[in-house]
């Protein structure tokens, strides 16, 4: 099938493939042959999103024990939002997330993870339970890198350009797609030789993290290249500033196009999304899987 003046279009199921791994954590393994939701507890004031609904540690426990209810396969807890701000001290961010960590893995029945580039706060939250490190960095600490070896933790090692809570005064020229499949062919060894195995880790290729608009439409628009690193792809797509650049809604108000964006980028390979409003995003992921192995996992018996 082509269109006047285009080549082939691209095959919509190519790369799905590469998602079919295991991701290795210190509690089990998450199969990424199907797609995953990870649900997002911020347990901060100033979010992007929620803007401090879930703050405090029992607001905190209660969202996330909502999220695995609605299907979350993993709950994330973050305790410094990534605006562009004064950094947060290391004891509250220890004390915003160490204790909502400690009640959600007796609370929840699936892995609870961090989302932290600081490598004390990695630290305490692996010994409260977490079994996942998100660094929004990619590990690029050394320090990091120890504490997430040492907690033999599942990884999501992120691509960023710059540095976090700093706005970007300008984005590099490059071909961002190329650029983060060279940076994960040298992340990925180094990780290896600090004692992380490559089943312990999953890509996520950054979008929103350094990157223009137009840089992140193209770095969705070419996710499967991606999956040539080899690793299962993990997608922060909830209410990204690209979405609303292409609609021209608010964050709160991109629900729709983030279900746009996570069904393109699982029929692109990605296996992993990273999202707010699990409830909503559960179902169509759950019609899309079905839609993709012509069959689903379970039927129901509905009327009409």
């Amino acid at each position: 099938m082509t269109r006047a003046g285009e080549g082939t279009l691209p095959d919509p199921l190519a790369g799905l493939a590469d998602a079919a791994a295991l991701w290795r954590h210190a509690g089990g393994v998450i199969d990424c042959g199907r797609g995953h939701l990870v649900g997002i507890v911020n347990a901060t004031p100033d979010s992007f999103t929620d803007e401090g609904r879930h703050f405090g540690t029992d607001a905190s426990v209660a969202h996330g024990v909502a999220l695995a209810a609605a299907g979350a396969s993993v709950v994330e807890v973050g305790g410094e939002s990534l605006r562009f701000s004064q950094p947060t001290p290391v004891a509250e961010q220890v004390r915003r997330v160490a204790p909502v960590i400690a009640r959600l893995v007796r609370e929840v029945d699936v892995p609870v993870a961090v989302d932290t580039f600081t490598p004390e706060v990695a630290q305490e939250a692996i010994a409260a339970g977490a079994v996942i490190l998100n660094d929004p960095t990619g590990l690029r600490d050394d320090a990091m890198l120890r504490v997430a070896a040492d907690g033999g933790v599942g990884v999501v090692m992120t691509h960023f350009f710059g540095e976090p809570k700093v706005r970007p005064t300008s984005f590099p020229d490059v071909d961002v797609p190329r650029t983060v499949v060279a940076w994960g062919q040298e992340a990925l060894p180094r990780a290896a030789a600090a004692g992380i195995p490559p089943e312990r880790i999953v890509i996520d290729p950054g979008v929103g993290l350094g990157k223009s608009p137009a840089q992140d439409l193209d770095l969705l628009h070419r996710i499967h290249e991606v999956g040539r690193l080899g690793r299962p792809v993990f997608v922060p797509i909830s209410n990204k500033k690209v979405l609303g650049a292409v609609t021209g809604l608010a964050a709160a108000d991109r629900l729709a196009p983030t279900a746009a964006g996570m069904a393109w980028c699982r029929l692109r390979g990605a296996a992993i999304f990273r999202v707010h409003d699990v409830a909503f995003l559960r179902h169509a992921l759950t019609a899309l899987e079905a839609m993709l192995a012509g069959e689903p996992e379970a039927w129901h018996d509905v009327v009409k």
